[in-house]
């Protein structure tokens, strides 16, 4: 990585010029892998400072090498090659559905954020990564011949002889993969300690089969719950059931209940736990919070509520910076953990309290601090026996905050949404149980067209068997959260079966062969688990490698395969996958099924 530290290193003003040497001193300490950096105003006048360019030059690589990088939130990811990136999954670029600036457009480059790993030729892989978030948050801006690591510091003053100090930043390199994500996630937990819960949490999801919701429907399911699958526990209220974004305490007519404390009483009585559900950061136009608190929302230029960043231009942004607005946001949670009784709270739309752009009640805070402190206020309303979700948030700013983490898109039972989770999804493995234990959302066997809340247009199923198959699969491979997301009332006995034997969860997610993601492999120490995938539109023949002799299984159905020793020869059909079990075989053991010796030449 030498390449890395030859780089030179600026301070971008807010006015797009470079600050002098005579002005801005950069101090940047190596302490083999990890890299910390202090920023220091030796002028004699304040310098508003845009960022801090930790890195900047010319690529030692070919355009053509592929990488992988974060988005800064959780609907978006990016690969591809260094001259021809993309975003993997539904909803593009943070430019696009969140419509964050796109920083380093106008020049052409690409940007990623706060992680980005390359992978040359016969080189292994190159991994990059800023190994905290307290106050800034970092990105990668390249082309194909040029790269540069940003601090963003939004504009604000360092005064004369003061000295910020940045987040800290890992580099490594290797060909073990995940040894260097090791590193990296042992490097934020000792910035960031991970929320550790007594369990991994299960439960049921209204989303993706109530709509629109209602308390009956609840109810309905919470009863089939304690009958047919009990150890599911909990009853995951989703959105629909409050009248307006920011009124998060008061229900829409059409939820048929008054308040949520009986909804979630009655709920208990049917014999399931009540999970609640709220956006905490986003103010719609309609709500009470923005007729009478105007003033506690992100302000633009002008004065006005600031809408010039989000994915709805009549959501605003709660400012996590304002005093009143994290008293408000804990006696939300209060009110759910003390008077509701739940024990697990969703955070949906996190980002909206992480977006750039506006003006804030304290202006000499960061985005990533008035986040971190809105959501920490939440976190004191519910003490310490609270299971805490984040979805939608913004990855990094959120580091040490939360228990548990949506890694994935909203699952719609469709194959291009099924395919892009999954890819989703394995990118963020290493993250479940070092970061926080990953929620891949919700597992769903049944065909269910669904009207969609925000534009009532229809969802229409349209996974095949195979499909829905390879998306039970990821669930698997994953190692995180177990949700389920259809109708409990009404499910086949023999799904249900199919969800028990997910229950409880594994809590270790795939180790895979390489970054085709087709041979996941889980090691549960008296067994191993492989999770083998086909997204091609061709029929795929694998030959598994093992380590040993293995009789082998099918998870779903318990169904004997046989005896493999050295290798697993298998196909596997288009748009498909496979979880098999594997039980070590005691030397001189016979199966009467067949067995299968392979030696590698």
């Amino acid at each position: 990585m030498e390449w890395l530290k030859r780089m030179a290193s600026i301070a971008r003003l807010t006015d797009e010029t470079a600050a002098s040497e005579e002005a801005v001193r950069i101090e940047k300490n190596w302490n083999g892998n990890l890299l910390q950096t202090t920023v220091t105003n030796i002028s004699g006048e304040p310098l508003s400072i845009k960022e801090v360019v930790l890195f900047a030059g010319e690529w030692p690589y070919s355009p053509d090498t592929p990488f992988y990088g974060e988005g800064y939130q959780m609907l978006t990811q990016y690969a591809g090659t260094l001259e021809s990136p993309y975003s993997i999954g539904e909803y593009g670029a943070d430019w696009d559905f969140f419509r964050l600036p796109r920083t380093g457009g106008e020049r052409g480059l690409w940007t990623t954020y706060n992680l980005l790993e390359l992978f040359p030729e016969g080189a292994g892989s190159v991994l990059m990564g800023f190994a905290s978030c307290w106050r800034f948050s970092g990105e990668f801006r390249f082309c194909s011949d040029y790269v540069e690591a940003v601090m963003d510091t939004e504009g604000l003053l360092l005064g004369p002889g003061e000295c910020w100090e940045l987040e800290s930043f890992l580099a490594a390199s290797g060909t073990d993969r995940d040894a260097l994500y090791e590193e990296l996630a042992a490097t934020i937990q000792a910035s960031h300690p991970t929320p550790r819960y007594k369990e991994i949490p299960t439960g049921w999801c209204s989303f993706y089969c109530l709509r629109p919701l209602t308390a009956n429907m609840l109810y309905e399911n919470a009863r089939a719950l304690a009958e047919r699958v009990p150890q599911l526990g909990r009853i995951q209220i989703d959105a629909g059931y409050e009248g307006e974004n920011g009124d998060v305490l008061i229900t829409k007519a059409a939820f048929g209940a008054d308040d949520m404390k009986t909804v979630c009483d009655t709920i208990r009585e049917a014999g399931a736990e009540p999970a609640g559900y709220f956006s905490p950061f986003i103010v719609g136009r309609n709500s009470e919070v923005f007729k009478l608190h105007p003033d506690w929302l992100v302000r633009d230029e002008a004065g006005n509520p600031n809408a010039e960043v989000g994915a709805n231009p009549d959501w605003f942004m709660l400012d996590g910076s304002h005093p009143e607005v994290q008293r408000y946001l804990k006696n939300i949670a209060r009110v759910m953990h003390d008077e509701w009784g739940v024990r697990y709270i969703k955070l949906d739309f996190l980002s909206y309290g992480a977006l750039p752009g506006g003006r804030r009640y304290n202006p000499e805070l960061t985005r990533v601090e008035a986040y971190r402190l809105g959501v920490k206020a939440i976190v004191e309303g519910v003490g310490n026996d609270c299971f805490i979700l984040g979805c939608n948030a913004a990855f990094w700013p959120s580091l040490g905050l939360f228990h548990g983490n949506r890694v994935t898109n909203d699952t719609f039972r469709t194959w291009k949404v099924v395919d892009g989770n999954a890819q989703e999804l394995f990118g963020r493995n290493w993250q479940n149980n070092a970061l926080w234990i990953n929620d891949p959302d919700v597992l769903v066997m049944e065909k269910l067209d669904l009207i969609n809340d925000d534009n009532g247009q229809w969802d229409y199923a349209t996974l095949t068997e195979d499909e829905f198959e390879y998306h039970k699969a990821f669930i698997v491979a994953s190692g995180g959260m177990i949700l389920s997301g259809d109708p409990l009332t009404t499910m086949p006995e023999e799904r249900m079966r199919m969800l028990k034997k997910l229950l409880p969860p594994i809590g270790v997610a795939a180790r895979f062969d390489d970054r085709s993601h087709t041979i996941g492999r889980i090691d549960l120490g008296d067994r191993l688990l492989l999770c083998l995938f086909n997204r091609e539109e061709e029929e795929k023949e694998l030959a598994v490698s093992l380590e040993g002799k293995y009789r082998v299984f099918d998870f779903w159905t318990d169904e004997e395969l046989g005896v493999f020793a050295g290798m697993l020869p298998l196909k596997l059909r288009p748009h498909y996958a496979r979880v098999l079990v594997l039980r070590p075989v005691e030397h001189g053991t016979t199966n009467s099924l067949m067995e299968v010796n392979y030696e590698p030449a």
